[in-house]
């Protein structure tokens, strides 16, 4: 798949063409592919920057806990769900590093993936990862989730991981008939994890919500239980939470030393139709 089957300008949304190592609009906006296989399509502005997304190392931490293995069965269930939806364009609106966007690609070949993210690490990343393993349907690019570069009702299914839900860009994104799914925590997502940290710990609020022109179709449960092993490895998991960020130096201190946790990983995946 080349870039310009798919993305359009961010700036004027006119069609793109390939040409000498950018993407090049009929009006003349130019975008460079990067070395690395990525390409930038935040509009000029404050937020084309290199703090814009997850920063680098962001990126390592989530990269190092999930070569671990221990959300495989996530990865898994979110290949079936658009497996047995069928695509010719998916799109992983939020792809972070592109853990669950390469799964799909690989477990759909014929079907064309694109990656959106903020992060301009993660895209790198994600191209590095999808170069080296020789796979040329999966392309990846800076963007904001809320204005992506792509066509009205050009997208069969929309995936997103444990990110903002971008329902009014998604239902312009997706054709008649097309799914979105959101993957989200859980009641009892990561209990061990929560244990460790704090005296008091509750379920997680989990509830399906309505998005105007769409219906809800299935709701799928995901629950195992799982050891998270070593130090570094616990550490990891739990930046990439939404506790890191809410959570104070006293109570991060409790992980020190903490070499494993047994915990619950339970996720709902919410598979939504465009009416």
């Amino acid at each position: 798949m080349n870039f310009d089957k798919h993305l359009i300008c961010p700036i004027c949304q006119s069609c793109f063409s390939v040409q000498n190592g950018a993407l090049k609009c009929l009006n003349g906006h130019s975008f460079d592919i990067s070395a690395s296989g990525y390409v930038n399509l935040l509009k000029p502005g404050k937020m084309n920057n290199a703090k814009a997304g997850d920063s680098k190392e962001m990126i390592r931490a989530r990269t190092a806990f999930l070569s671990s293995g221990a959300y495989q069965p996530i990865k898994d269930t979110i290949c079936s769900i658009c497996n047995n939806l069928g695509a010719n364009l998916i799109i992983d609106a939020g792809c972070g590093e592109g853990y669950y966007t390469e799964g799909i690609a690989l477990a759909m070949p014929s079907s064309d993936v694109i990656g959106f993210d903020m992060s301009k690490f993660g895209c790198e990343h994600g191209a590095k990862s999808a170069r080296r393993n020789s796979i040329g349907s999966l392309k990846y690019s800076v963007s904001s989730i809320f204005t992506m570069p792509v066509n009205n009702e050009s997208a069969d299914i929309i995936v997103n991981m444990f990110a903002p839900v971008a329902s009014e860009e998604f239902k312009r994104v997706l054709r008649t008939g097309g799914h979105f799914v959101v993957a989200a925590a859980g009641a009892s997502h990561l209990d061990g994890l929560k244990s460790a940290l704090y005296d008091d710990v509750y379920e997680n609020d989990v509830k399906a919500l309505e998005y105007d022109g769409f219906e809800l179709c299935e709701v799928k449960n995901l629950k195992y239980e799982c050891k998270i092993v070593g130090s570094d490895v616990i550490y990891n998991l739990f930046t990439m939470t939404p506790y890191y960020h809410r959570t104070s130096l006293e109570d991060k201190k409790k992980l020190e030393g903490v070499c494993e946790i047994g915990t619950t990983v339970e996720v709902n995946f919410f598979i939504y139709k465009k009416l």
